[in-house]
């Protein structure tokens, strides 16, 4: 990923935050024919599992992925966060600038496990539920489905999971213009105030603080 040094982020515990925050993930492996497959999917982070953390993930048994992924092929999961764009009028001089994109990503590179038993498929559902859907006053699991429907979900979807060897982010905040820009920056995001508007936000301003 091209990533000019000011916008790298090489923190793992920032990189992971982002992983959790934003968990449906893009998966990419490449074919026989060099083609590269593509999944969008939900993911579990066991971030105290080696060194970077651990995915998991499942699919439905029909999606190839699966397959070329448990073959020990090279894998990217990439990870989007906050984005929008950002006007050249909210700069100091905005005559001498040109608009922009600013974002958040973090790309997981590793190499799949897998199939999955059928207790850890289980144990996966529950805890990507659980995630989901914390704080529900009765928050759904496995543990409520009939015996026969549960065993035929089962067949149905593969399970595996991804050691991850490497992670790249890059968090693109404003880092490369003036103090006055970027508080100019905040501001008129603050100002806008959208969900990612406002995540943006605590990025940069968190980014400040470690400066």
């Amino acid at each position: 990923m091209y990533s000019p040094g000011s916008f790298l982020e090489t923190d793992i515990d920032r990189q992971l935050d982002l992983i959790e925050a934003h968990s449906f993930g893009c998966l990419m492996a490449q074919d026989e024919q060099g083609g590269i497959e593509i999944a969008h999917l939900p993911f579990v982070l066991d971030r105290g599992v080696g060194p970077h953390g651990r995915l998991r993930a499942h699919v439905a048994r029909a999606n190839r992925i699966w397959r070329l992924a448990t073959e020990g092929r090279p894998l990217v999961a990439v990870f989007s966060g906050p984005h929008g764009y950002v006007s050249a009028r909210w700069y100091e001089e905005p005559g001498r600038q040109v608009p922009t994109w600013n974002y958040a990503v973090v790309h997981a590179h590793g190499r799949a496990a897998g199939p999955m038993s059928d207790e850890e498929l289980t144990a996966l559902l529950d805890d990507l539920a659980s995630i989901h859907e914390r704080g529900a006053a009765e928050p759904w699991s496995t543990r409520g489905l009939d015996r026969e429907l549960h065993q035929g979900l089962l067949r149905a979807i593969v399970g595996f999971s991804i050691a991850i060897e490497r992670l790249e982010g890059k968090f693109k905040l404003s880092q490369n213009r003036s103090p006055a820009d970027r508080a100019r920056v905040l501001r008129a995001l603050g100002e806008r105030g959208g969900p990612d508007d406002l995540e943006m936000m605590r990025l940069m301003t968190r980014s400040d603080e470690d400066r």
